[in-house]
């Protein structure tokens, strides 16, 4: 194969992240998807798109500054270039997952489940949310105003704010308020009103705090509003020979992260100029690294919604299937493979009927002297590593290779 040839089989890793990720999105705009899975499989893709910017694109960017500290020019630019690449691959699709929610709402609300705006609102409905904005939303909320006394406030990563713009009736001069949109409570909050038993009624939280803005800034008057989400650098250097212990360096690293820059900074579609000028000014942000988001900000709070029980809804449940050498009862489980090399794929063939039998056999099996296995993210609950504890606590010699860091 010519060198041509190569450069054109060649994908960048980065750019082949994305395109995953749009396999992901397929998945939503897939007519044949069930409805709440499209929902849900809009929320995994910003989950993943977040972790891409906090990991990839905060590598990139330390990568770039460093570069840029060089004097490399060359190098610096390639950066700036690929960082545009990336830019421009997740531009269409940010647009693909809103025009698909958008698609989706009628849909939902055929099947008795309205997200609505606060505009939608019926009577009722508009009084309720405004008894639980008073009753469970104000006391969360603390608005902090932006002047020669109060510095600029902390943004924790992922957090979604609104930015609020604020003029004392006797000045001139526009004040910047932020307040967050606070992450304990659900992102879409559910009205009971004037909807019957089987239907489910939602309204944004973010609107309810913004249809209720005078109540937080009384005396002033609003010039505008801006909701806007940031996300900060998730890749921390430290000095793994320097911490006392790995749980220590652990949490040495996630104190930290809280503080990195930001890398990303969404903003609603048609924000205030001063409000949109002064976020990228205090963030030392450019023109690539702001997205003015054509739909919602965050899809992850939809999930709750996605997991509403509604079978008719959502993908019908699959129950694994033993694979056809080990079907017989009482197997025993090394005959059969001996009999011959055994493949399973899971989720659709029985994990119990395959690995757990293997390891349960193992641990009992007074032939067996040592297990060693590698050992992926399980939980204490899972059935065969209480089978290692009792082949250990009965001499056998078990050894696990499992993992003590992960990414997030």
């Amino acid at each position: 194969m010519s060198q041509l040839d190569w450069q054109k089989a060649y994908q960048n890793r980065d750019v082949g992240w994305l395109l995953f990720n749009q396999r992901v999105l397929a998945e939503a705009l897939d007519e044949r998807t069930p409805l709440l899975e499209r929902l849900k499989f809009l929320a995994i893709f910003t989950s993943n798109l977040d972790e891409f910017f906090m990991k990839r694109v905060g590598i990139l960017k330390q990568r770039m500054d460093k570069v840029m500290q060089k004097s490399h020019s060359i190098k610096a630019q390639e950066a700036e270039q690929h960082l545009r690449t990336l830019r421009e691959t997740v531009l269409p699709m940010l647009r693909q997952q809103a025009d698909c929610f958008k698609t989706l709402l009628p849909r939902l609300a055929e099947q008795g489940i309205h997200l609505l705006s606060c505009a939608q609102l019926t009577p009722a409905q508009k009084e309720e949310a405004d008894q639980f904005f008073s009753s469970n939303v104000s006391p969360a909320l603390t608005p902090l105003a932006l002047d020669p006394g109060h510095p600029f406030p902390y943004l924790s990563n992922l957090s979604t704010s609104l930015g609020f713009v604020l003029r004392y009736p006797e000045a001139e001069e526009n004040v910047f308020a932020r307040v967050k949109v606070p992450s304990i409570l659900p992102q879409w909050v559910r009205l009971k009103s004037d909807c019957s038993p089987s239907e489910r009624v939602y309204v944004r939280l973010h609107e309810l705090i913004q249809d209720n803005a005078a109540s937080l800034f009384p005396g002033m008057i609003l010039e505008g509003v801006t909701l806007f989400r940031v996300a900060r650098n998730a890749e921390v250097d430290l000095d793994e020979e320097e911490a006392e212990s790995l749980k220590a360096l652990v949490a040495e690293e996630l104190r930290q992260r809280r503080f990195e820059p930001v890398v990303r900074l969404e903003i609603q579609e048609g924000p205030n100029p001063w409000v949109r000028q002064l976020l990228m000014q205090k963030f030392e942000l450019t023109e690539l690294d702001l997205y003015e988001m054509p739909g919602e900000l965050d899809f992850t709070g939809l999930f709750p919604i996605a997991d509403l029980d509604r079978i008719e809804l959502r993908d019908e449940p699959w129950t694994p299937v033993t694979p056809p050498n080990l079907t017989e009862r009482h197997l025993d489980i090394f005959s059969a493979i001996r009999a011959g090399d055994l493949l399973v794929h899971h989720p659709f063939e029985s994990f119990d009927a395959s690995v757990e039998h293997f390891i349960r056999s193992a641990a009992k099996d007074p032939h067996v002297v040592a297990i060693k296995m590698t050992v992926y993210r399980v939980g204490d609950d899972t059935p065969f590593v209480r089978s290692l504890i009792q082949a250990a606590e009965s001499g056998k010699q078990v050894a696990c290779l499992i993992e003590l860091q992960a990414r997030f």
